[in-house]
């Protein structure tokens, strides 16, 4: 088998290409239809056989397999195709639907847009690796899946907000491992800086309310002590002065060094509701914010309840606490065939040995929980990207030639794991 032939034939601009017409291909998660249908065409015009899983209405899983001749170990590539941003709502979250939330670009080597690095420059990776192999004519003896998922990214159905549209981390790839997308081990094709890791953060959103009275502005009392103020508002901005103390504390006290990097779990605030903008003319009678708390591998996602209530209480304000969605993380076993050979990959492609994982990357949730977590060894590794700031604005990109990186890699490690005797 001529490796070094098999890694020439994936032709860069062509990937380029493919990378930046996914990146202006609209995908926001619940909304990924339009990149469904653009990454089915893509594989039937390539000559794989794709097939549509439905995981939600209108929100397709795309699968394709390049079946081997029997007697060899199976691998999942896996990418998803929905984006953070890009639904008008999101200007709530992003502050501003800035140009690389929302289509991409080329400017000489590097191709910018959030949607390229996370996550459609892997997968177009995977993708033109998977070609590369299968043009070649060689003959894997195990099976190598291409997937691509929906509802990777944090989204979660809370208040109004229901249905299939706000089903997210991990809609998709449990999807598959439900409905016989089983293999021997999953690459999960992420940005990763060109470093692998084998273990994530588990997840846990809780609703947190504070409730207060709708007092006629000119009849709120003052002074009044704060944590007995009638404004659910002015309630909760004690409770997140103490949840912030407490993550600041939470991040360092629940660090994991799992053997391959360091975990540090974090929390964040990231959505308060109170009152109606179009009618202040009372006092808050509800508040509500929406707590994202990450976990450590291998610890129930509601162990962090107690404490949660412990800390608020401290305030002597009231709340009431909800957890709305959990996620478990693992650290994978029986992941050093899968990681083994992307390091060797790695090594072959950089000669040099990978770097030590970021924290931040293994602190994330990624879909490779998934698979971890019904027993299928994952990792992820991935191209590096590169942030920088211009006018105020951040831009997020990636160099061409890190995608042709990443794709050597993944073709290598497919070659070698489907190959391996079952």
């Amino acid at each position: 088998m001529n490796v070094e032939k098999i890694l020439a034939s994936i032709d860069r601009e062509e990937l380029a290409e493919t990378a930046l017409k996914f990146g202006n291909t609209a995908s926001p998660t619940g909304l990924e239809t339009e990149m469904g249908d653009a990454l089915f065409d893509w594989l039937e015009e390539n000559g794989f056989f794709p097939r549509k899983m439905e995981a939600a209405p209108g929100r397709n899983n795309i699968v394709a397999v390049l079946k081997g001749n029997g007697g060899g170990k199976s691998l999942i590539y896996n990418a998803h195709i929905d984006t953070k941003y890009g639904a008008p709502e999101d200007t709530w979250s992003a502050g501003e639907l800035l140009p690389e939330y929302v289509r991409a670009w080329r400017e000489g080597d590097q191709i910018f847009g959030q949607g390229v690095f996370n996550d459609k420059g892997p997968l177009s990776a995977t993708l033109f690796a998977a070609r590369a192999i299968r043009d070649s004519g060689v003959q894997l003896k195990g099976d190598l899946y291409i997937t691509a998922v929906v509802g990777e990214i944090g989204t979660a159905p809370i208040d109004e907000f229901q249905g299939g549209r706000y089903l997210g981390k991990g809609l998709g790839a449990r999807h598959l491992v439900d409905h016989g997308i089983i293999a021997d081990f999953a690459l999960v094709a992420e940005c990763t800086n060109f470093a692998k890791t084998w273990a994530q953060c588990g997840c846990a959103y809780f609703k947190i309310t504070t409730r207060g009275a709708g007092f006629y502005t000119p009849f709120i009392p003052r002074p009044t002590k704060r944590t007995e103020s009638p404004n659910a508002v002015v309630k909760m901005a004690q409770v997140i002065n103490v949840l912030e103390d407490w993550a600041d504390q939470y991040i360092e006290e629940e660090k994991v060094d799992f053997g391959g990097g360091l975990i540090k779990p974090n929390v964040s605030v990231g959505a308060i509701r109170g009152g109606l903008p179009w009618k202040i003319g009372n006092s808050v009678g509800r508040c509500s914010i929406y707590l994202d708390v990450r976990i450590p591998p291998g610890k129930d996602p509601l162990y962090i309840l107690p404490e949660l209530k412990r800390v608020i209480a401290d305030t002597g304000v009231e709340v009431e606490i909800t957890p709305y969605m959990t996620r478990r993380g693992y650290i994978a076993e029986g992941h050093e065939p899968l990681t083994d050979s992307v390091e060797n990959a790695h090594q072959k492609v950089f000669g040099k040995p990978s770097e030590t994982i970021l924290t931040p990357i293994t602190s994330m949730w990624r879909d490779m929980n998934v698979f971890n977590e019904v027993g299928i060894p994952s990792a992820t590794y991935g191209p590096s990207y590169t942030k920088s700031f211009a006018e105020g604005q951040e831009l997020d990109s990636i160099q061409i030639d890190d995608l042709l990186k990443s794709a050597k890699v993944y073709a290598q490690v497919a070659l070698d794991i489907c190959n391996q005797d079952a």
